[in-house]
């Protein structure tokens, strides 16, 4: 197959899944896509049970507008049936793999990059629970170990 990711997967087939699972291709999930469109939802469940790793992404263009992964994450737990772990999973280190970025980015561990985000919930499952205002969850945020984003410090500069 040769791709190291493939996404609008909407009408992939059986033997599509095998192939990509042979070949180690990451499939691209795009839940706004499908939910938008009035799509048929890619065979999540099917593509994990065949051993495909599953990615999460946001689809950002005019047909699809939305830039919230945990909207994204909602939506592949409810209309696809992924699992909160499967979509977390599916939103860090799979994606990470989509973009042959895993070596350093998309889990924590010793030597990657210190990508992260504080949730001020009791536990981190909130994030994809809460269908919106997930400013009102979201505490911090880390790139490369650096905080870039605080509720409590202003956006814009006046």
């Amino acid at each position: 197959m040769g791709a190291r990711a493939i996404s609008h997967l909407e009408e992939v087939s059986h033997d599509g899944i095998t192939s990509m699972a042979k070949a180690g291709t990451v499939a691209v999930l795009l839940p706004t896509t499908a939910y938008i469109l009035r799509l048929k939802q890619p065979p999540a469940r099917e593509m994990i049970e065949e051993g495909v790793a599953v990615a999460l992404g946001i689809d950002f263009n005019p047909n699809a507008f939305c830039t919230s992964m945990p909207l994204i994450m909602h939506l592949a737990c409810v209309n696809m049936h992924l699992s909160l772990n499967e979509a977390l999973a599916a939103s860090t280190i799979n994606a990470a793999a989509a973009l042959g970025k895993s070596h350093k980015h998309g889990s924590l561990e010793v030597g990657k990059s210190g990508d992260v985000i504080i949730v001020d919930a009791p536990r981190w499952e909130h994030i994809v629970y809460q269908l919106g205002c997930h400013r009102d969850i979201i505490s911090h945020v880390a790139i490369a170990g650096r905080i870039v984003y605080e509720p409590s410090k202003p956006k814009f500069a006046l």
